[in-house]
Parts: C-alpha cells; structure tokens; sequence
C-alpha cells in the first residue's frame, strides 16, 4: 500500500528553485474551481497573475497540463499565454508556439459520443463536452446515475477497444489515441525551457496519476490536490490550501529577485 503523502508544510521550498524546477500543473480543480458546466469555469485574477509570476520566476519554465482543449486554457488565461498540453495529451503547444496534435481514429469516437447523446436524452442533467480527439460525459449535477453512466461505459469499451476510458471527477471521458498526461510532461522536458528542470507536478484528480508516477520515476516533485488514494508524495488539503501555497511560494520567489538585485 502506497505511504500517505506529506503535507505542504513538509514541502522545502528550497526542492523548487525556480532556476532549475518546471512547473507542469493541472487546472480544473487545481489552479480553477469545479463548476457543473465546464464552459462556466473561470479562472480567478489572483490565480492568474500567480502564473505569471511564476513563468517570469521560472523564465518560462510553466505548462498548464489538461484535459481540456488547449483552446480552453487559452480563453481563461487570456492575456497570458503558457505551454499548454490539452485533452490529457493528444494536443501540445510548446514554448516557441509549435502545436502538435496526434492522428486519431474517428468512427469509434462517434459511436461513444452518440451512446453518451441517447443516454443525455434520457436523462435531463447529464452534460456531454466534445474536444479534439475525446467525448466526455458529465454527471455532476445528477450524480444518483453514476452507475448507469458507468454501465455505458463498460459497453463502449467492450466494443470499441480502441478507445481509453478517463473516470474522473463526475466524469466519464473516452479518448482516442494512447497520448497521456505523462507522455505530454516528458515531451516538454526534452525542449527549451523545461530542459535539464526537476519537475513539478501538481494534479487533483485520478486522471493525474500517470503523470504522479511519470514524476516518481524522473525523481521530481508530484502533489495530489484534495482528497484520495494517490501515489503523490505531498498533498494539499483542497484547490484553496494549494493556491495560497503557490501565490507564498511565487511571493517569495519575488522577494528574493529583488534583494539580490538590490545588493547587485
């Protein structure tokens, strides 16, 4: 059985230099609150002069990692603008503004997305979001149909073997295409500026455990987001202990730019 991850006062600032840490983290959950409808989330200002703190502290060395589209994350964060990898992997912006996008198949993906529409017509409540390369079912304002929600599922996958079931925070998500969140991590530490970084993990939900166990491997630092079994190895309490954390930690990232500049 797993250890229970430290807490954040465990958590040695000192491990995350901002000259040699890349920060990769999640958002719904984590830099954002949950809402039932997705397209009604925002991200808050205080969060999102943080990140940009943070990028500048770090020059550059920040990717939000999601599940959502990377044009989402770039709505939200408007005007800035970060490395992005969306629909948990299948899509990625680096740094200098490339974007890759894996080649999915799409007549499976159609057959989720019509079981998952029947089934929203069934049942008033239920939300279905499309992305690039995913279909997701929502059931977060009618959770008593978990249940059912999962037994469409089994027989989506029982069929269409091609695809990858994500189980996530009242959600049920089908993806083409084997890209994850670890894959996407381990893309941006090969480039410029992540090269040669320790990297940092911070994720809430089960969807982010490949990339907690992509960040043991690479002996970085992973932090699970609330509560749940994890392999994480710190834990904030929820979205509101990690973002008070982040916005102290980016603080004092500041405060020491500015007494080494003052003694420069």
């Amino acid at each position: 059985m797993a250890e229970e991850p430290r807490t954040l006062a465990d958590l040695d600032p000192s491990l995350l230099g901002p000259e040699h840490t890349a920060f990769f983290l999640d958002f719904d959950g984590t830099l954002a609150d949950f809402r039932d409808d997705p397209a009604a989330v925002v991200l808050p200002e205080r969060e999102r002069h943080t990140l940009a703190a943070l990028a500048k502290a770090a020059d550059g060395a920040v990717a939000i990692i999601s599940g959502r589209p990377i044009a989402d994350i770039d709505r939200m964060l408007d005007p800035l603008e970060l490395p992005v990898a969306g629909v948990h992997g299948l899509e990625r912006r680096n740094a200098g503004g490339e974007v890759f996008r894996t080649a999915l198949p799409e007549a499976p993906l159609a057959a989720a997305r019509a079981r998952f529409q029947a089934m929203a017509r069934l049942h008033p409540g239920l939300l279905i979001e499309e992305k690039p390369g995913s279909v997701a079912l929502h059931f977060r304002r009618r959770p008593e149909l978990e249940p059912q929600c999962l037994e469409i599922a089994s027989s989506i996958v029982e069929t269409h073997m091609e695809l990858r079931m994500l189980h996530g925070k009242m959600v049920i998500e089908f993806k083409a295409g084997s890209a994850t969140k670890a894959d996407a991590i381990a893309a941006f530490l090969k480039e410029e500026p992540f090269r040669g970084r320790h990297p940092f993990f911070a994720g809430d939900d089960s969807t982010d455990e490949d990339a907690f166990n992509k960040i043991l491997k690479l002996k970085g630092v992973s932090m699970k987001i609330g509560p749940g079994a994890t392999i994480a190895a710190y834990r904030a309490a929820d979205i509101d202990a990690f973002r008070e954390w982040l916005a102290a930690l980016t603080q004092q990232y500041n405060r020491t730019e500015r007494s080494t500049a003052a003694r420069a």
